[in-house]
């Protein structure tokens, strides 16, 4: 046989090359970014960090005089982890932009969040400040108003 005929068979019966892993899990039961064996809620979760982490090294560069500016993009991710502190179940979260007249789509849907459990609330780009509304098994609901979410990480009510 001819190289490039031997060359082309072997290309075509090589098994498929596997995704190259960004980072590596870290430690047992982690979760990181780009691992096909983390969660959804992992990589959301590992984002929301890094995030974090870039806005207060962003901060300390402004405060120390540096003329460092952060792109719009990654400011203006409002993106954040709802936690529930109460001793009650929340039975609906809803997020809206504070400049809405409504409340939206309940982000439980037929879900709940339990005492002690974080939900992830995805948001829009650049839509930073926010009303949130929670409503727990008793009826009782909480409203925190005109919440800038780009510049959190976490909410935790109540």
């Amino acid at each position: 046989m001819r190289p490039t005929l031997i060359a082309l068979l072997a290309l075509t019966l090589a098994p498929a090359a596997q995704a190259q892993q960004y980072w590596l899990p870290n430690g047992p039961g982690g979760t990181t970014y780009n691992n096909p064996q983390g969660s959804l809620t992992g990589t959301i979760n590992e984002h929301l960090l890094q995030r974090h982490m870039q806005q207060r090294q962003w901060e300390r560069q402004r405060a120390s005089g540096g003329s460092y500016v952060p792109p719009v993009s990654a400011m203006a991710d409002p993106s954040f982890r709802l936690g529930n502190a109460a001793g009650i179940t929340m039975r609906e979260v809803y997020v809206s932009a504070a400049n809405d007249q409504g409340w939206g789509p309940d982000r439980l849907g037929s879900q709940v969040l339990q005492p002690g459990q974080r939900l992830v609330v995805r948001l829009p780009a650049g839509q930073c400040v926010n009303d949130v509304r929670v409503v727990f098994a008793n009826g009782q609901a909480m409203e925190r108003r005109r919440v800038d979410t780009c510049s959190i990480t976490d909410l935790t009510l109540p």
